[in-house]
């Protein structure tokens, strides 16, 4: 049972996976794009936290504080303990106070900087997402590039084992023909070296291909990747083909840059808000209570209404109602220059986001200009090599027909055989380079998701 479930786990690790099932394992578990999720979600939190303080906060108050001199519950003035009937004989004191209570604290003006801060913190929770859907379409775009490269190196080592074996059979024919004295011993030496040539660039590119299928394990989480499933790609036949165009303005790394624009135009304001006061509203209530420190007797003599009774027993608990509102300002009028140099950073940090956004609108046009001739190289590449792979093909026939004949050295015949090759292995990299360019130009137009 136990041979049975590894050998089913073995058949799944090593099942092909296509292009399209690679793409969409890789979003669901790149390290990279789990990081810019989080981020975004923190920058939605941030957002929320911006959002909750202009609504000011309630706190609830509990304190102990031991004095080394008794006192009052409550501030009292003078006239209070004067004019009670009973005169201070009738006020608690206590060297043990508790308070408990609940304040309101909520600015009311400060320059508009809490405004400016929670639209600065909108501005980039919107930013997070356009980075959010720019990293999933870059890993798009280097999934695929990957997979195709992976994919021609592929075909290119199938056809290198296949020419591998064609040089072989060539030096058994040699060898027969040198038994026979037909043939040299340097053409055997040189047949000899094709092969051993051959096999050295089968092993190039099975390392290559080991290195490819490591970095696309690593961008799917480190998945560990086998196997490849073959894709069709048709190349266009006319000369004239349809290149999509964009406008840059609707690109999401271009309003990116906008928007980290707008940021700056806030932190700009919010600079601007320290050379105005700040202005709050308080409001608490509560009570204050502790253990009266003294008996409280009012003497016989006195002329109070309780005179010779006690009004206050040593120990016993007492409390005090305490409430208050309150506006508050406070200005800044001298920071020895502190908030003309935060103006004047976050004007120059305007000014190089402006700045940015030109160069990125700049840099997408330069990029779409690449991407539009990479696309018409690869597909003029492609129709060269496969012109120049079929004469050679049968130049290479004909060739191998007159070296039988001794009409053709081994040189020419081996060099003939190597350009052949060559040009086949041109067609292949000039097939997958077109894909490669297809896709570029889908990850600049940001459509790589959609395709």
């Amino acid at each position: 049972m136990k041979y049975l479930l590894f050998l089913s786990l073995s058949v799944i690790c090593l099942q092909a996976m296509t292009l399209s099932e690679t793409v969409d394992y890789a979003l669901q578990n790149n390290n990279a794009l789990k990081q810019t999720n989080v981020s975004s979600e923190r920058s939605k939190s941030v957002r929320s936290a911006k959002q909750a303080q202009k609504y000011g906060r309630v706190d609830v108050i509990a304190s102990y504080d031991h004095y080394n001199l008794s006192r009052t519950l409550a501030p009292l003035t003078p006239m209070s303990i004067v004019g009670s009937p009973d005169g201070a004989y009738t006020i608690p004191t206590t060297q043990d106070l508790f308070t408990t209570g609940i304040a309101y604290n909520v600015i009311l003006f400060n320059g508009f900087a809490q405004q400016s801060a929670y639209k600065i913190s909108d501005l980039q929770y919107q930013s997070s997402l356009i980075k959010r859907k720019l990293a999933r379409e870059e890993l798009i775009y280097n999934v695929r590039t990957l997979y195709l490269s992976l994919l021609a190196l592929e075909e290119q080592l199938k056809a290198q084992g296949l020419y591998t074996q064609a040089q072989s059979q060539l030096v058994l024919k040699i060898q027969k023909g040198r038994e026979l004295g037909s043939k040299s011993k340097l053409d055997l030496l040189r047949a000899q070296n094709s092969v051993a040539a051959s096999l050295a660039q089968e092993n190039t590119m099975g390392a290559n291909i080991d290195i490819l299928k490591a970095t696309l394990s690593a961008l799917m989480g480190n998945k560990t990747f086998n196997k490849t499933e073959p894709l069709t790609i048709t190349m266009p036949k006319s000369k004239s083909f349809v290149i999509e165009e964009s406008n840059i303005t609707s690109l999401k790394r271009y309003q990116a840059t906008k928007i980290n624009q707008k940021v700056n135009a806030k932190k700009r304001d919010q600079a601007k808000s320290s050379y105005y006061p700040v202005i709050d509203f308080g409001a608490y209530y509560g009570q204050n209570f502790g253990p009266n420190d003294t008996t409280n007797s009012v003497p016989p003599t006195s002329t109070a209404p309780s005179a010779g009774t006690t009004v206050l027993k040593e120990g016993d608990y007492n409390s005090a109602e305490i409430w208050q509102l309150g506006v508050h300002l406070k200005w800044n009028v001298l920071d020895f220059g502190l908030s003309r140099s935060k103006n004047e950073e976050a004007k120059l940090a305007y000014l190089e986001s402006q700045l940015q956004s030109a160069g990125v609108a700049i840099e997408v046009r330069k990029n779409l200009l690449i991407a539009h001739n990479k696309i018409k190289l690869a597909v003029a590449k492609y129709k060269s090599a496969a012109s120049q792979y079929a004469l050679l093909d049968e130049t290479s026939k004909i060739e191998q027909i007159r070296y039988d004949n001794d009409a053709l050295t081994i040189t020419d015949l081996l060099a003939t055989r190597a350009k052949k090759e060559i040009a086949y292995a041109q067609m292949i990299d000039a097939k997958y380079s077109y894909q490669k360019a297809l896709y570029y130009l889908d990850y600049l137009l940001e459509k790589g998701e959609e395709k």
